[in-house]
């Protein structure tokens, strides 16, 4: 059992938590075997802040500091959120360090039951840590899913299930069910993970989608696409010879963006890639 503690008394215990709970400012990593403290110098990977080590065993938690925290809420931005876990995913896989490690808490380095190591005082940026690891294939997909990762997997997925799915449950006062549907959704998704997140953050997770959906794909908003998409049609039939891709739906785009749909959703609808809706809207 963990308590939110104040400082003075915080840094007395043994772990501690560095992450505020919506964000991190510390990649922290566990690794479980001996003469573990040199791994990284061994992987040509940069310095870490500070290296905790059990003196019984030689397992250590080594930690870098970010120059800047990134918001791992429900309310982050995807593409950091993705980025940071694919670089954790990569640390993890180099350093072969615990997957299963909850990140929760880390030996405080303060505390003299372990031995720590302080090896710089540098705060770097995601993509000077990005340059020593190969991000190929991270963060890792499906049940291997760990850390970061698995929060990026759920609300790809779930979103991607909830912008089709909403429209089974419009019905009068559906909201409920509906928050229920992606609850279950979500947890059944979490459940196929080797290490299966929490349950507050798979539900802060499917809470965020289900009212989002809500708020964005409302059955009036449905038929205001319809209408949009269908004078589309109007135009492009009542038009001589062959206009471009581009010409013809950029003014589809525009309108169901007005209507408060997101980039992924018009592609869906109007068959295009989400990479292509927001190039054409960062040249407006």
């Amino acid at each position: 059992m963990t308590f939110i503690r104040p400082k003075a008394t915080a840094i007395t215990k043994k772990y501690i938590q560095v992450n505020r709970p919506s964000t991190d400012f510390y990649l922290v990593f566990d690794l479980d075997y001996e003469y573990s403290a040199l791994a990284w110098s061994f992987l040509n990977l940069p310095p870490p802040a500070w290296i905790t080590k059990n003196p019984k065993n030689g397992h250590c938690h080594l930690a870098y500091a970010l120059s800047a925290g990134v918001c791992t809420s429900s309310r982050a931005r995807l593409a950091p959120l993705k980025y940071l876990a694919a670089i954790q995913s990569a640390y993890t896989q180099a350093l072969k360090a615990d997957r299963s490690y909850a990140r929760l808490l880390t030996k405080n380095p303060l505390h003299e039951a372990w031995q720590t190591t302080w090896w710089t005082d540098e705060k770097y940026t995601l993509d000077y840590l990005a340059d020593f690891v190969d991000l190929t294939g991270h963060p890792l997909k499906g049940k291997e899913c760990h850390g970061l990762g698995r929060n990026c997997e759920l609300f790809e997925c779930v979103s991607n299930w909830a912008y089709k799915a909403i429209r089974e449950y419009w019905s009068p006062n559906y909201q409920s069910k509906w928050q229920e549907a992606v609850l279950s959704h979500t947890e059944a998704l979490n459940s196929q993970f080797v290490v299966p997140l929490p349950y507050s953050e798979v539900k802060s997770i499917s809470k965020s989608i289900a009212n989002f959906v809500i708020r964005n794909f409302s059955p009036e908003r449905f038929r205001e696409s319809q209408a949009v998409k269908g004078r589309k049609g109007g135009r492009i039939s009542k038009g001589g010879g062959r206009p471009t891709k581009k010409a013809d739906l950029l003014p589809i785009v525009m309108e169901l963006k007005a209507l408060g749909y997101n980039n992924r959703a018009i592609a869906e609808d109007l068959g295009l890639g989400a990479a292509t809706i927001s190039r054409w809207l960062s040249h407006i």
